[in-house]
């Protein structure tokens, strides 16, 4: 194989330039040298060439004493070692320092190139194996992603479809713990004209489902989230007896907070990156729906003649129409998301498929 990258070490000037000009370039292989032990070992930790060809008596450093060093520095790099003189300790030696093979010069071209190439097959098909397994691996990584999405994009639609603000929160606290595979959650929001966060919505591990609840907050992680407008994972002690990890992320409408999203991990789960990145997807969706719902209550009391909170119908229309279009938006996005992903997935699927095939 052509591009292959052989380190030749050798301190006797003819014999490095007749193996690398001769031998091994006129192959396509790409050619590295060094005259002494200690440069070999330099450029073979420095440039991980893919298989080393050394002399055994060199300056400064021995063939074998590379071999020793490389095996210390955790450098799995091929060996050939090359010799003129030649003995059975040696060798044995040698291939117990993990030499691919051991030649005594003067040796014949088509000797030494067998012997490379055996040396690198195994190299290849270690490469090709990893390689594969990455792909399916990938493959599996990018089909998980698919599905996330497409799910979050069922519970987007569904969540800016409700009306009712309780009912938003209570399924925002559901969605979020079928998302995350939670063992609890809550909903926190921002009282009006102030910054003290109130629990909404919520659901323990003892409940069957969430429940609305209007009590004001004591948790600090939630606290610490909406005071940054960053998420964060936090240890959570529950009675004393029993320590999860929390999760929380700020719920945020047109770049201003409006709450927060907690959940608390199953016992032995710990929260990670992609559990953080589906959440943040998803509290967007929470916080578009919320406001909304909202909204959408604050012009039903003023049509039925009540009392609201806010004075400015026109204003409040307005808002409605962009919180629905950002629903809209986030939907589309997502879709988006989904379905390169999704394209990305099939493409890699069919090229491991290929590989292994061919294999």
């Amino acid at each position: 194989m052509s591009g292959e990258k052989i380190l030749v070490a050798d301190d006797r000037r003819e014999n490095l330039l007749f193996l690398a000009n001769s031998v091994l370039r006129p192959e396509g292989y790409d050619v590295i040298t060094a005259v002494d032990g200690k440069q070999a070992l330099d450029k073979a930790l420095g440039e991980r060439p893919d298989l080393i060809i050394t002399d055994l008596k060199m300056p400064r450093m021995s063939g074998l004493d590379l071999m020793a060093s490389l095996r210390k520095a955790g450098a799995d790099i091929p060996v050939i070692l090359t010799t003129f003189y030649g003995s059975e300790q040696t060798a044995i030696q040698a291939f117990r320092l993990g030499a691919r093979d051991y030649i005594i010069k003067p040796y014949d071209v088509k000797e030494m190139l067998e012997s490379v190439e055996r040396a690198l097959i195994e190299r290849r098909l270690r490469r090709e194996t990893s390689d594969l397994q990455e792909g399916i691996k990938a493959s599996e990584h990018l089909e998980e992603r698919v599905r996330q999405l497409h799910s979050l994009c069922g519970i987007g639609h569904a969540l800016t479809s409700l009306r009712d603000p309780d009912e938003v929160m209570r399924v925002a606290v559901e969605a979020a713990i079928y998302m995350i595979e939670a063992e609890g959650g809550q909903l926190y929001l921002l009282k009006q004209g102030s910054q003290e966060l109130e629990v909404r919505a919520m659901r323990g591990p003892a409940d069957v489902r969430a429940r609305c609840v209007q009590q004001a907050s004591t948790d600090a992680t939630a606290t610490q989230v909406a005071r940054t407008g960053r998420a964060a994972i936090a240890e959570r002690d529950l009675n004393g007896d029993k320590v999860v990890s929390r999760l929380a992320v700020p719920l945020r409408l047109n770049e201003q907070m409006i709450g927060v999203l907690g959940v608390d991990a199953k016992p032995a789960r710990p929260f990670g990156e992609n559990d953080r990145y589906q959440l943040g997807l998803l509290s967007s969706f929470i916080a578009a729906a919320v406001s909304n719902a909202q909204l959408i209550e604050e012009l039903k009391k003023k049509a039925a003649g009540q009392p609201a909170a806010s004075p400015e119908p026109d204003k409040d229309s307005a808002e409605i129409t962009a919180a629905i279009s950002e629903g809209r938006e986030l939907a589309q996005e997502l879709q988006r998301m989904a379905t390169t992903a999704q394209a990305l997935a099939e493409k890699l699927q069919a090229r491991t498929a290929a590989r292994a095939s061919a294999d």
